[in-house]
C-alpha cells in the first residue's frame, strides 16, 4: 500500500516507507505461504503422537489451563532461574515476544486501521503512544541481542555438558544456525530503522514536523543515524530498501523453518505444559492385568500419546540431566537421553530394538525414581514415566529384571517383607512398648502403618519405637495392623506392576476391616503408595506421614518439646516426601521447636539431593560412578552439620552407609525427626 502522510500536526510510523508496491505484495504473498508452512509443519510434528495409546485429556482444564500459563506462555521455570542460562532464555523470549507484538501492531496499523478508519484523522502508531512503541521496542531489541550474545557464550564457550550428548553435532550446528538467524533479523531491523532515520530529513520535509522528534522516539535508531547523516540520499535508500528485503527473506524463512528445528518447541513444549498430567506421582495402573499379552514398552507405538509428546517438547536444555543423582554421580543414566533416544527412534534417526540396541538396560536401572528431572523440566516431559514403562517391559515381559532384586521380590511375594525375614517376626520391635493390635470393632484416631524397614530394620526400629513415644505421650488412640505385609512399592518401580497388584489389593481390603480417622506412616514410601496410589485400587484413605502429625501435636500442644538442642542441624529432604508431595516445612518446623539451628544444604527442598535409595535401588548394587548417598553425605559435611535430620528409613540406612564411607561416623550424627523429638520432651 502507499505510504499515506499523518494527521496534520501528529507523528506517526511511516508503513513500508520507501518500499515499492510490488516489493510489499511479494512480502505478503511470502508471508502466506510461510504461514502456511509453518501450519504443516506443526501439524505433522502432532500427527506423530497419535500413534501413541490413549486419547487427548482435556480434563481437569483449570489445572491444566494454569500449568499452561506459568508455565508454557510465561516459562515460570526458566525466567525464575537467576542463572545465565535464565537470564539468556528470558531476554531472548520476551525481546522476540515484545519485537513480535510490535511488528503485529504495524500490521494492524497498516492492514486494519487504515482501511477502516480515515488515516488523514487518527493512526495507532502516532504522537505519544508511537514515542512509547519505539522506546520499548528498541529497549527489548538490545535485550534480545544480549540473551542471543549470552547464548552463544554458554553453548559454544562454557560448553556445559548437559547440552552435549545424544546427536550432539547435529544440535550444535542448529543451535548456531538458531542463534545466528535471530541476531541477523534484530539486527538487520535496527539497520533499516538506522538507515531509515538517516535519510528521515526527505521525509520529515514531506510530514511537515521538526526533525527533532527522532530523538524522543528511538533511543538506539536516531543516535546511530548520525553516522550515515553526511551519506548520498539515495545510497540510504537503496541500502535502506535492499537490507529490507534481506530481512523480510530471512524472517520469513525463519517462520516458516520453525516446526522443523528444535524452535518448534515455542508451540510444542507450551502445549505440553498443557497436557501435564496433575498427577505424576501416581504410576498408571496396567488394567486388566491378567489378561495383558505383553507389559510395559519394547516399541514406540507402546507409549502413550503424552509420552510421545513429550519426546516432541524435549529442548535438549539439559536441565533434567543436571538435576539427575545418577547423572551427578557418572552413571550411564541421563534423562535428556533416553528421551532424545526416543524422539529419534519415532523420527527414525535411530533403528533398532529400543531394548539393546537403543537404551541399555543399565541406564534403566540407575534410576532412583526420586522425580528430580520431572521437576526440573521446564516444559512438562516425565521422564520418569517413560523410564518405568521401559522397565517394566524388562522385569515382567523379558524376565531380566536387574540382580539381586529378583530375589528381593519373592522375598517380598513369600515373606511379605524384602529383607526375606519371616514372616511372624514382623512385630518383635513392639515388645515391652504396649502396641496394641487393631480391633474390627474399635476406632483409633490413626491406624499406625509401620513399613518393612520400621518392623525389621534395626536401624529404623529405632524411628518406630520414637514416633510410638510421642503418640503415646500425646494421648492419641492408635493401633497397629497384625495383618500388614510389604506393599511392594519398590517392586512397582521395578517393574513388577504384577507383585504390586496382588499385594495391593490385600492390603486394601485388610485396611477396610478397620476403623480409623487416619492413616500415619514413617516411611514417604509407604506414604506415597498409599496415600496416591491405592485409590486405583478403591483404596481411599485419609494418610499422614509422621513429621506431619508430630508437627501437628506441637502445634496443638499436645507435646511440648524443650529446645535444648543447641545443634547445627541440616535437613535432608526424602524425594517422596517434598518431590512427590510437596511437604518440606513440617519438617523444618519440628527442628526450631527443638533449638536446632538449621542451615539448608546448597540442594534442598524442590532441589534436593536423592540419597540413592528409591525406586529400589535399596536392593541393588552400585557398582558405576560414585555413590549417591556419598555425594549426598559430603553436602551434609560442606555446611558443617552436627546432625543431619531425615524422615525416612530409606534415607536413613543410605546416610548411615555414606557417613561411614567417607569417614565422618563419629563426627556426624544421623537422626530421625521422632528421635530428635523424643530426645527433646
Amino acid at each position: 500500500m502507499p505510504e499515506i502522510p499523518c494527521p496534520p500536526g501528529d507523528i506517526c510510523r511511516p508503513t513500508f516507507w520507501n518500499i515499492p508496491l510490488l516489493l510489499q505484495i511479494v512480502v505478503y504473498l511470502g508471508g502466506l505461504i510461510a504461514i502456511i508452512i509453518f501450519f504443516y509443519g506443526f501439524w505433522r510434528r502432532f500427527q506423530v503422537t497419535r500413534k501413541g495409546k490413549g486419547n487427548y485429556a482435556w480434563r481437569p482444564f483449570g489445572p491444566r489451563l494454569k500449568s499452561w500459563i506459568t508455565n508454557g506462555v510465561l516459562t515460570k521455570k526458566v525466567v525464575l532461574d537467576i542463572q545465565p542460562a535464565g537470564v539468556m532464555h528470558g531476554a531472548i523470549m520476551w525481546g522476540m515476544i515484545v519485537l513480535f507484538i510490535g511488528t503485529a501492531l504495524a500490521t494492524i496499523d497498516s492492514d486494519i486501521t487504515r482501511p477502516l478508519i480515515d488515516p488523514n484523522k487518527w493512526r495507532l502508531l502516532q504522537d505519544g503512544f508511537y514515542y512509547f512503541y519505539k522506546v520499548v521496542l528498541d529497549i527489548f531489541g538490545v535485550a534480545a541481542i544480549i540473551g542471543l550474545a549470552l547464548a552463544f557464550f554458554i553453548r559454544y564457550g562454557v560448553k556445559p555438558e548437559r547440552l552435549d550428548g545424544r546427536s550432539g553435532k547435529r544440535f550444535f550446528r542448529e543451535d548456531l544456525w538458531i542463534i545466528a538467524s535471530l541476531l541477523i533479523i534484530i539486527l538487520t531491523g535496527f539497520i533499516i530503522e538506522v538507515l531509515r532515520l538517516a535519510a528521515q530529513p526527505a521525509e520529515v520535509a514531506h510530514l511537515n514536523v521538526p526533525v527533532t522528534f527522532c530523538t524522543t522516539c528511538s533511543i538506539v535508531g536516531w543516535p546511530l543515524s548520525r553516522l550515515f547523516a553526511s551519506m548520498d540520499l539515495g545510497a540510504l535508500l537503496l541500502a535502506h530498501q535492499s537490507i529490507w528485503v534481506f530481512h523480510m527473506l530471512i524472517a520469513l524463512a525463519w517462520i516458516a523453518a520453525v516446526p522443523f528445528t528444535k524452535m518448534g518447541h515455542l508451540v510444542i513444549s507450551s502445549a505440553n505444559t498443557f497436557f501435564k498430567e496433575p498427577t505424576p506421582n501416581a504410576i498408571p495402573k496396567i488394567e486388566d492385568i491378567e489378561n495383558q499379552e505383553t507389559f510395559g514398552v519394547s516399541k514406540i507405538e507402546e507409549f502413550t500419546w503424552k509420552q510421545l509428546l513429550d519426546f516432541e517438547a524435549c529442548t535438549r536444555c539439559g536441565r533434567c540431566q543436571d538435576a539427575c543423582p545418577a547423572s551427578i554421580t557418572g552413571k550411564v543414566l541421563s534423562p535428556k537421553n533416553i528421551i532424545v533416544k526416543m524422539f529419534e527412534v519415532n523420527h527414525g534417526l535411530t533403528t533398532g530394538a529400543i531394548h539393546g540396541d537403543v537404551i541399555a538396560a543399565q541406564e534403566l536401572w540407575d534410576c532412583t525414581t526420586c522425580m528430580g528431572c520431572v521437576n526440573a523440566c521446564p516444559v512438562a516431559i516425565n521422564q520418569l514415566g517413560a523410564i518405568l514403562d521401559l522397565r517394566r517391559y524388562l522385569t515382567l515381559s523379558e524376565g531380566t529384571p536387574q540382580p539381586p532384586s529378583n530375589k528381593t521380590m519373592d522375598s517380598m511375594e513369600r515373606q511379605g517383607n524384602p529383607y526375606g525375614l519371616p514372616k511372624a517376626d514382623r512385630h518383635k520391635w513392639m515388645q515391652g512398648l504396649q502396641v496394641p493390635f487393631a480391633d474390627g470393632d474399635t476406632e483409633y484416631d490413626v491406624l499406625f502403618w509401620v513399613g518393612c524397614a520400621g518392623s525389621y530394620d534395626v536401624r529404623a526400629q529405632k524411628i518406630s519405637k520414637a514416633f510410638v513415644k510421642i503418640m503415646q505421650t500425646a494421648g492419641l488412640k492408635f493401633a497397629v495392623m497384625q495383618e500388614e505385609r510389604c506393599n511392594c512399592e519398590s517392586a512397582r518401580r521395578l517393574g513388577n506392576e504384577y507383585l504390586y497388584q496382588m499385594a495391593t489389593m490385600e492390603n486394601v481390603e485388610t485396611i477396610k476391616q478397620y476403623k480409623f480417622k487416619r492413616i500415619v506412616t514413617t516411611c514417604p514410601h509407604c506414604f506415597n503408595t498409599i496415600k496416591n496410589e491405592y485409590s486405583q485400587f478403591d483404596g481411599k484413605f485419609e494418610v499422614i506421614h509422621h513429621s506431619q502429625l508430630i508437627a501437628e501435636l506441637i502445634g496443638n500442644g499436645k507435646i511440648k518439646p524443650s529446645k535444648t538442642l543447641q545443634q547445627t542441624v541440616t535437613y535432608h529432604d526424602s524425594c517422596y516426601l517434598g518431590r512427590y508431595n510437596n511437604i518440606y516445612d513440617p519438617q523444618r518446623a519440628i527442628l526450631q521447636s527443638v533449638g536446632a539451628n538449621l542451615v539448608e544444604m546448597p540442594r534442598s527442598r524442590s532441589t534436593g539431593l536423592c540419597c540413592g535409595g528409591g525406586g529400589g535401588r535399596m536392593w541393588l548394587e552400585e557398582n558405576t560412578g560414585k555413590r549417591v548417598n556419598n555425594t549426598r553425605v559430603e553436602e551434609v559435611v560442606s555446611v558443617n552439620a552436627q546432625t543431619v535430620a531425615s524422615a525416612c528409613p530409606f534415607c536413613m540406612t543410605m546416610l548411615d552407609d555414606g557417613a561411614k564411607a567417607i569417614g565422618v561416623d563419629e563426627k556426624l550424627a544421623r537422626k530421625d525427626i521422632a528421635e530428635l523429638v523424643v530426645e527433646n520432651l
